[in-house]
């Protein structure tokens, strides 16, 4: 018993961490996706009001778009960090780039050295309706990420 406890504990544990890290990155992606769809038809949503940490050039439907990207992935909002931006034009036919970060921690602390990093999603469609009222911007990255792979 003393030999298979500790081997039995930690593989427990794993399966906890990494099963909440999995179920993390699925309602990320699942919000962001669903988020992208809303914004390209131009219906952001109509609350604007949460946390939006470094975004104050972002207009009104964007900062709807971000409040309704935090609110559609289920996860802390005040830790999560949101982009948008349009590579090419705001009108039909372009494109409409969504990105979203969340910190990745390990929820016993036994795999804390595995699990210390950002999640990321990043979903682009193409737009459907005039976007003109929408701006590009970011929220400040997380500390130990930046907005390179978001392009």
């Amino acid at each position: 018993m003393a030999l298979v406890l500790p081997v039995l504990l930690m593989f427990l544990a794993g399966i906890m961490d990494f099963g909440m890290v999995f179920n993390d990155l699925m309602s990320m992606r699942q919000g962001v996706g669903s988020s992208v769809r809303q914004g390209i038809v131009d219906q952001p949503g109509s609350s604007s009001d949460c946390s939006i940490t470094g975004a104050a050039d972002a207009t009104a439907q964007t900062q709807k778009l971000i409040c309704l990207t935090k609110t559609s992935m289920g996860l802390d909002p005040a830790d999560s960090r949101t982009k948008v931006s349009f590579p090419t034009t705001k009108v039909r036919g372009g494109s409409l780039i969504l990105c979203a970060q969340y910190p990745l921690d390990s929820t016993t602390s036994l795999f804390d050295p595995l699990l210390h990093g950002i999640l990321k999603a990043k979903v682009e469609m193409r737009i459907e309706q005039d976007l003109s009222a929408f701006g590009s911007t970011s929220e400040t990255a997380l500390p130990e990420g930046d907005w390179t792979w978001c392009s």
